[in-house]
């Protein structure tokens, strides 16, 4: 590996990394964001919500950008849009505000990750690309579990804000490094595809609203399914569509998207609720909460970087399969312990999901980018983060449908968990008819 190609794989896996770490930074802290900002249940989900929308709404435009105009200006201009929007959110005084900003820095990781990912798929070939393609996957996982810790650290002993002003001056050192190394783009002949993302923006924002927040639940799902009629057979229609179509002829990689967008919805509800619970059902401070979980991340980290010995071992479906399977118990077992108010139980199915979460993850982004064309790289990995992401999004309203008439955090996280579980059992299945096959030819 050249001194350059070392360069970009950090400034991809940085890139990578700040994006998830402000997904999960919000989870420990959501108590104290309440409590400051005056937030109704309503409002703390939306926070959430709002930037897994833009993250997710953004994200096929933002590896075809990417596609079009080079990797180099767009990774820029996600690096400054991710890193102002960050220093706005940690300024916020109101609902309205910290929202919005959250809207907008959703925004810039939308651009980020594709690009991200298409640096890497761009620079290594055969092998080193499937090797930094793990690498990347583990430091999604490990983003993850990290900022629990962090936005916990600073809920308790400083304020939950510094945990996005730290990104401006990340950013700013990153678009100064990113100038300096990355190539001149090469730029590719095409339009923009302006309706296709507009329509899948208003499908995804609607279906979310349509299950958590509008009054109007029916027709606004009704609606939402006439955005995402439009939104399919525009991307048939167009010359140079957001969402190539030819992606998902391959079924690897079709169940790959759809089972990461499940296996998300799933995960969301463990990332949001289990801070709560541990702080409103068993007393514990955010920082104390952090604590409780740094057993999880670290052993997260850790399976995660030594997924890809497992795969080279066993293969990327059967791992896969390993994952999901883990994650489906370890769901159930805290539903199962919802009422106990005991730590050690609760350690035992975090430390489950983590391994699940860490296998899983690493090896649905693979199946992800199987047999792509280098021309759809960027379109493809902004599919895959697309589906990962908004499946974070659609879980929470989900959760939030389903919990909604439940007072008490221990009834809402014993349900959720078990909503999980029916979600990554759907995944599963998707995992056992169409992935596990084709890794057997």
């Amino acid at each position: 590996m050249t001194r350059t190609q070392k360069i970009i794989l950090a400034l991809a896996l940085i890139g990578a990394f700040i994006g998830v770490l402000d997904t999960s930074i919000v989870y420990t802290g959501t108590v104290k964001i309440a409590s400051q900002l005056h937030l109704n249940a309503g409002a703390l989900s939306w926070v959430q919500v709002s930037y897994a929308l833009t993250y997710a709404g953004f994200m096929l435009i933002g590896g075809k950008l990417g596609d079009l105009y080079g990797r180099k200006p767009l990774f820029i201009l996600s690096l400054i849009i991710f890193g102002l929007g960050s220093l706005a959110v940690g300024a916020s005084m109101n609902a309205t505000m910290i929202i919005g900003f959250r809207a907008l820095q959703g925004i810039g990781a939308a651009v980020l990750a594709p690009n991200c990912l298409a640096l890497l798929t761009d620079t290594f070939e055969g092998q080193a690309r499937q090797k930094v393609i793990g690498y990347y996957a583990s430091v999604i996982g490990a983003g993850a579990a990290i900022g629990l810790v962090i936005g916990g650290f600073f809920a308790t002993f400083a304020s939950w804000r510094i945990g996005f002003y730290i990104n401006g001056p990340i950013a700013f050192i990153m678009v100064i490094i990113a100038l300096k190394v990355l190539a001149k783009p090469e730029k590719q002949t095409g339009n923009l595809d302006w309706l296709g993302t507009i329509l899948s923006i208003l499908a995804m924002a609607s279906i979310s609203y349509g299950l958590d927040g509008s009054p109007w639940r029916v027709p606004t799902l009704i609606v939402s399914l006439v955005f995402w009629i439009a939104f399919i057979y525009s991307q048939g229609r167009v010359n140079h569509p957001t969402m190539p179509l030819e992606i998902f002829k391959d079924r690897e990689r079709t169940a790959s998207y759809l089972s990461s967008l499940l296996f998300s919805s799933a995960g969301i509800g463990f990332w949001f609720y289990t801070p709560q619970f541990m702080q409103r059902s068993l007393g514990y401070s955010p920082f104390v909460t952090a604590l409780g979980m740094v057993p999880m991340a670290v052993l997260l980290f850790v399976i995660a970087v030594q997924a890809r010995k497992l795969v080279q071992k066993w293969g990327n479906a059967r791992v896969m399969v390993i994952g999901f399977v883990v994650v489906i118990l370890s769901m159930a077992e805290l539903s199962a312990i919802a009422h106990s108010a005991n730590y050690w139980l609760l350690l035992i199915g975090t430390l489950g999901f983590a391994v699940g979460f860490a296998l899983a993850f690493a090896t649905l982004a693979t199946s992800g980018l199987v047999r792509i064309r280098t021309e759809i790289s960027g379109a493809a990995s902004g599919v895959y983060n697309t589906a990962r992401q908004f499946g974070g999004a659609l879980g929470l309203a989900i959760f939030a449908a389903f919990t909604e008439k439940l007072t008490g955090i221990s009834d809402v996280f014993g349900k959720s968990m078990l909503i999980g579980v029916g979600l990554t059992f759907v995944g599963l299945i998707l995992v056992l008819i169409f992935i596990v096959p084709m890794e057997r030819k």
